[in-house]
């Protein structure tokens, strides 16, 4: 039987977390063309996989199965919990969507979500023959993810941006447009 430890390189772990990064990036098309879901698909994953083997490596994790394996399962996991916590902390923040500060508050309470995820993760991800983590390791992997996840969406930040046209009328007329109202 396989061995269910670092849960990253369990298949069903990488399923889960592949059908909901492809929900979250559904979702972000309705409103963004293909080629900015495309940047922030790359980039997300990259990104993660990179910081993934540096802290597996500051944790001392022992694999049973290929690196590529653990790293792929864990750029599709914590890609989808970026994008979830953005979109859940969007779906908190719409009252104050107006305000001048929204994209700041929208980066870093995303950041708190994959910190407060980050931290309760090594629990549930208990390798049963050795000790868990200590709660100072623990706390410096939340901190150094939640910092990449506020540089990746302070860097995705253009690609989030809607390009389509509203659908909506201007209010506004210029005035090289007269009314022909006078017949």
């Amino acid at each position: 039987m396989e061995q269910l430890y670092p849960l990253e390189s369990s298949w069903i772990v990488a399923l889960a977390a592949g059908a909901l990064m492809i929900l979250m990036l559904w979702e972000l098309s309705r409103s963004l063309p293909f080629q900015n879901l495309l940047m922030i698909t790359v980039c997300l994953l990259a990104g993660e996989a990179l910081l993934e083997y540096f802290l597996a490596k500051y944790a001392r994790i022992e694999l049973s199965g290929p690196m590529w394996r653990y790293l792929a399962g864990a750029a599709l996991l914590w890609g989808a919990i970026v994008l979830t916590s953005r979109r859940m902390v969007q779906f908190i923040i719409r009252p104050w969507r107006r305000e001048g500060v929204y994209g700041l508050w929208l980066i870093g309470l995303s950041a708190l979500l994959t910190i407060l995820f980050q931290f309760g993760w090594p629990c549930i991800n208990i390798d049963p023959e050795s000790d868990p983590l200590p709660s100072d390791k623990v706390a410096t992997m939340a901190g150094i993810r939640g910092l990449v996840t506020v540089i990746l969406l302070t860097c995705l930040v253009p690609f989030f941006i809607r390009k389509r046209p509203s659908s909506r009328k201007s209010k506004s007329q210029l005035a090289q447009e007269p009314h022909q109202e006078a017949k």
